[in-house]
């Protein structure tokens, strides 16, 4: 996977994410080495700490990742809020089945509550609607072109009051110049048109690439 642009101008976001975020473990420094050295995406430090901090105000019961590369995320969240239930989903168990060496390192493996399912992120909302359904905050960054899909069942099927957050809406800029023959763009595009024509309220944080939030109204 070849480098993505950054949103910031140069140097910015790394002297964000190195000096202005404050780290509550120092594996998180060791996960992004690791992520850099192996080509791994994951979202910045300064989007992990921005999401720690909402689930520590929000205190979900359980939250449904799409795409937990090597738990960098995931853990964020865990800190946060170690008391909510994560369920996690990847297909590559390899990468995937980090998430509990580094959670070992940073010492909360006994105190966090993480299941983590090997899978295809369709295959899994398909077969899997009771376990994922009851989940009071869905976190997505997998591949941007089931975006569209994924919002549209999430969406129908997730319980009024529900948070939601999307990453990479941003899209490493090409929001402002999406080009019509990549799909992933022209799924990032379509995501934000359903947002916009279905969600009430939302927040864009501009951390990253973009991590986007809103809640499903409340009956």
């Amino acid at each position: 996977m070849k480098p993505r642009p950054s949103i910031y101008i140069p140097e910015l976001e790394s002297y964000i994410d190195t000096n202005l975020v404050f780290k509550p473990n120092p594996v998180f420094a060791e996960m992004e080495t690791y992520a850099k050295e192996k080509n791994i995406p994951i979202v910045t430090a300064a989007t992990g700490a921005v999401m720690s901090h909402l689930v520590s105000l929000l205190r979900p019961k359980q939250i449904l990742e799409l795409g937990t590369g090597l738990g960098y995320s995931t853990l964020w969240m865990a800190v946060g809020s170690p008391n909510s239930k994560f369920v996690t989903i990847d297909r590559h168990e390899e990468q995937a089945s980090l998430l509990e060496d580094y959670a070992k390192k940073m010492g909360i493996a006994g105190q966090i509550h993480v299941k983590r399912v090997t899978a295809s992120v369709m295959d899994y909302l398909e077969k899997e609607k009771l376990e994922w359904s009851e989940s009071d905050l869905f976190f997505v960054d997998c591949d941007k072109i089931t975006y569209p899909e994924i919002f549209r069942i999430l969406w129908k099927e997730a319980n009024p009051g529900s948070y939601f957050l999307f990453d990479n809406m941003l899209w490493h800029g090409r929001v402002l110049a999406p080009d019509p023959k990549k799909p992933s763009d022209l799924a990032v595009m379509a995501l934000w048109n359903e947002v916009k024509s279905q969600v009430s309220g939302y927040t864009l944080y501009p951390v990253g690439d973009g991590l986007l939030f809103f809640q499903k109204d409340k009956k």
